[in-house]
This record gives C-alpha cells, structure tokens and sequence, in this order.
C-alpha cells in the first residue's frame, strides 16, 4: 500500500460545507432516514437539510465530520456524532449502540470516494484523526457498523476498525457487526 502523504484531513467546518463530496453531501440516510430514499425532495433541498444538520450538530456538539483534501480537491469524508443526532441508527437490530451520556459517538460514515485513492491510507488517516479528535475532547468510546468482507458501505470494512484496536461489539445477521474502539 502506498500511502498519500500529501493528503491533509480538515475538521467540517461552517466554511468548507460545500465541500462535502456527492454523494455523501445529498444524502440523508442517518440523519432524516425518511428522506433518504424515495424522498420527493429535490437534490438542492437535501442539500439544505444536510446543512441544517451540520450547522445544528456544530453548535450543539461540536465538530462532527472530517474531509480529506490531496491537491485541493476532496477525496475522503467522514461524519460522526452522538447516536441521539442519526435517528437511522435505531433501524439497525442492535439495541447495544453507546449513548453520549456514557461519552459514546457514533461514526456513520468514513468514505474514500475515487476507487483509485482507496487501499492507500486515505481511510486510516481519516480515521485516526477522528480518534485523536474524541480522545481530545473526552469521548470514551466510538462505534460504527461496518460490513464484513467487503469495502462497499459507508462506514468501510470492519478490517480496517480491528486494525486500528476496535472490537466487535456485536455480531449481527445483516453482515454489518456493530464495532467499538474504547478511547
């Protein structure tokens, strides 16, 4: 694996929402679940309400996503927040997901979005920057779903969290074990 050392991972700030990459910057699948799919709504008014959420989650938590930059253009994005903040987190069969009130924060995505950038390290600086983020602000804990076996989902494959010290928390039948990293 060669890694892009190059590569500079920015917290989401107010100023660089516009960044968020396609399709993650439309998508609306932890937040409002029920305008995720099938929604009637156009693409600049899930683009609104993404931001809404940001803007919100920035105030209320502080910051909560990440993007990776390599020559002025983005190619990797994450987002994190209490589970309370990403009501989709309830659809999933566990029932074991860590709350804020026992300093628990729930990843929903890690996204290397150019196939051509992903297997080069772009996904572990991600992550380890919003480990050294929440282990600085105090967070005990982070978890995350992710799929066994295979990159293709939005938080990535569960091998890339056990590398990097996380443990499955909980096996689930849906091939998404729900994973955990004590900070």
């Amino acid at each position: 694996m060669r890694v892009i050392v190059k590569a500079v991972v920015k917290g989401i700030t107010q100023e660089n929402l516009k960044d968020i990459p396609e399709p993650c910057r439309s998508c609306l699948y932890w937040e409002f679940p029920e305008d995720s799919e099938k929604t009637k709504l156009s693409k600049s008014e899930l683009v609104r309400k993404k931001k809404s959420w940001f803007l919100k989650t920035l105030r209320e938590f502080g910051n909560c996503g990440s993007l990776v930059y390599y020559d002025n253009d983005v190619i990797g994005y994450a987002q994190y927040a209490p589970a309370t903040c990403l009501s989709n987190v309830g659809s999933y069969e566990s029932k074991l997901i860590g709350q804020l009130e026992d300093g628990t924060v729930f990843l929903s995505c890690l996204y290397v979005g150019e196939k051509t950038f992903r297997g080069r390290g772009i996904g572990t600086k991600l992550l380890e920057s919003i480990i050294s983020d929440l282990k600085k602000r105090g967070f005990k804990a982070v978890e995350t779903f992710a799929r066994s076996g295979s990159s293709n989902n939005p938080s990535g494959p569960i091998e890339l969290y056990l590398e990097k010290g996380f443990r499955i928390k909980e096996e689930t039948t849906s091939g998404f074990p729900l994973a955990r990293l004590e900070l």
